[in-house]
């Protein structure tokens, strides 16, 4: 076995376990320091003016009542501030980092009580827009029937249009041809006449000329026959001599 003296640890090795005890002690109270804490479920205590009993009381504090953690040290009691700028010290055991069931029941009511409300409205607000909906929606129906039947009054008459446009234009058509067909004649005609004409002059032309050569013809006849006699009176007069 090994000596006694060997397993006792030495005075550095105290001094340094000790000076890590009291760092961690620091550093766990400094974490603690300014958390939120509350005084537990169904209670009524009193805030001290120090960490002990003998200190006098300074104010009283019920459940749910929130507070500060300002210094949590070895000790029973926590070093708290509550209220406006008034601190106090109170033993830890009446304090809870949750918040004590009856505040967050009030709460929660307290929500769903807004919650109902929210929805209340909600369901009223969107009753007013459904009714609003359907009676835009009916009037928007109405319109659109109107839409449809003027549609289809418009096609009707566009329809009507263009058959009564082909028509017109078959006898817009149908006029011209008639038109290029009666100018056509009247050129005809025209002509005809300008022949006619020629035929009537070359026809007064002819009887002119054929009244000019019986007039000549009878003048010359009775040249002759004035000629014929004169010879015979003067044959007679030379046979009675």
């Amino acid at each position: 076995m090994l000596p006694e003296k060997n397993l006792r640890p030495g005075p550095a090795k105290i001094t340094l376990i000790l000076f890590a005890f009291l760092l961690s002690g620091s550093f766990c109270q400094a974490q603690a320091e300014n958390e939120v804490r509350y005084i537990s479920d169904k209670i009524r205590v009193y805030a001290r003016a120090g960490a002990g009993h003998e200190y006098k009381l300074i104010a009283p504090l019920v459940t749910g009542d929130k507070v500060i953690l300002l210094e949590n040290n070895d000790g029973d009691w926590a070093h708290i501030s509550y209220g406006k700028d008034r601190e106090g010290w109170i033993e830890k055991r009446f304090l809870t980092e949750l918040e004590p069931a009856a505040k967050r029941l009030a709460r929660l009511q307290e929500e769903m009580k807004q919650l109902e409300q929210n929805s209340k409205t909600k369901l009223i607000s969107l009753t007013e827009t459904n009714k609003e909906y359907r009676k835009g929606n009916t009037s928007l129906l109405r319109e659109i029937k109107e839409l449809r039947q003027k549609l289809n009054r418009v096609e009707k008459d566009y329809n009507t249009l263009r058959e009564e446009s082909a028509a017109f234009l078959e006898l817009q058509s149908e006029h011209r041809k008639l038109l290029a067909e009666n100018q056509l004649r009247q050129e005809r005609e025209s002509t005809i006449l300008e022949k006619c004409e020629l035929l009537k002059t070359a026809y007064r032309i002819k009887w002119f000329i054929a009244g000019s050569a019986v007039l000549l013809i009878g003048f010359a006849i009775g040249l002759l026959m004035q000629a014929f006699r004169y010879r015979r009176k003067k044959h007679s007069g030379l046979s009675l001599k």
